[in-house]
């Protein structure tokens, strides 16, 4: 017989006795695992295939397969799945969505999390990889690479859950905000924190900085929503002209966040009095991890451009948090700082979960 039997134990003790350390501890991890697994890959491609758009109105089974072309006992399989979840509604041989299915999993919803589902789908693609880096080391990406791809818009999807609005809420409560008339977003990405505040303050014009691949999707958000005071400005944070005359900066999850390198620039671009509001998962002295699942996930790519350390969220060049705090001091005065539970959204176990992040509002010197 192959591999090791419990030690000291005879065949004869391995049929006709339970194991003495029981298997349940793994098999609930295993169990966890398999059942979320599935259960996601059903609801993924549930939204690939439209069914969510045709559950608008309550159909039977064999009205579903009509629609989408789709194999019968499967379909009704998948539905009936996804009733025992709670995605839909089911009874008397009818499936209609619930509201959190209209309202997320419909392709026509401008709250749809398709992107989000198809980059948790990417993730469990790098993951499926995980022997092989162990062996050979992390993948190497240019930092544009990552963004490149789809993480921008399930980042956006994302913000619109609730992060966004809770941030832009505790930001438009602050005089200086509600008198500002320029703001720059630095590293901005989707640009959806600048067209929000443009909407709460009636007066500002904002300006969605980043690189030019990045740029090319905030302009995407900014037409969608018709948002005609954000315009966009191509560059490199740490290599170009910021410009100057803004009143509000922001830098919310950007690798320059914590590098104390940015601050005398951001501090140079803002006027008198003007604010520099900074959101970002930091690390005070003594801290090991903010998570082993996503430490781990992080250390699966490698930057070629800014250089990552081992923690998730964590580059060369960042300053504790006790640091960052000293550094900013030398140039602002901090309004509030503003802890995770009070504006982050729902965590997915993935890059863009905003873990113990806290928003820092700081007013120029």
């Amino acid at each position: 017989m192959g591999g090791n039997i419990s030690e000291g134990a005879s065949p004869e003790d391995l049929l006709l006795r339970e194991p003495p350390v029981s298997a349940k501890p793994l098999y609930d991890i295993l169990n966890s695992s398999s059942r979320g697994y599935k259960i996601f890959c059903a609801i993924r491609s549930g939204a690939n295939l439209g069914l969510f758009d045709e559950l608008v109105l309550p159909r039977t089974a064999a009205e579903i397969c009509e629609l989408l072309g789709t194999d019968a006992t499967i379909t009704k399989a998948v539905c009936d799945l996804l009733v025992a979840i709670g995605i839909l509604d089911g009874g008397a041989g009818f499936y209609k969505n619930t509201v959190v299915a209209n309202v997320y999993l419909r392709s026509d919803s401008p709250l749809n999390q398709l992107q989000t589902l198809t980059n948790l789908a990417g993730g469990f693609k790098l993951w499926d990889k995980l022997g092989d880096l162990i062996e050979d080391g992390p993948i190497r990406v240019d930092e544009e690479e990552i963004f490149e791809d789809n993480l921008v818009f399930s980042l956006a999807s994302e913000a619109l859950c609730g992060e966004l609005q809770r941030t832009i809420s505790i930001i438009s409560e602050i005089p200086e905000f509600q008198r500002a008339r320029r703001l720059l977003d630095l590293g901005g990405g989707h640009g959806l924190y600048a067209i929000l505040a443009t909407m709460v303050n009636p007066d500002l014009w904002a300006f969605v900085y980043d690189l030019p691949e990045m740029v090319e999707q905030s302009e995407i958000y900014i037409k969608t929503f018709n948002a005609e005071r954000v315009e966009t400005i191509r560059g490199n944070i740490f290599e170009d002209n910021l410009g100057g005359g803004y009143d509000v900066v922001q830098l919310f999850y950007n690798p320059a966040g914590k590098n104390p390198r940015i601050i005398p620039r951001i501090h140079s671009c803002l006027n008198d009095g003007g604010l520099f509001i900074s959101k970002h998962a930091f690390y005070e002295r003594g801290d090991l991890s903010k998570s082993s699942l996503l430490d781990l996930e992080w250390n699966l790519t490698s930057f070629r451009g800014v250089k990552k350390k081992e923690n998730i969220y964590s580059f060369e060049g960042d300053l504790f948090f006790e640091d960052y705090l000293k550094c900013l001091e030398r140039y602002f005065s901090i309004i509030k700082i503003v802890e995770s539970h009070h504006f982050a959204g729902y965590p997915l176990s993935k890059f863009g979960d905003a873990l113990d992040s806290k928003i820092i509002v700081a007013k120029k010197k």
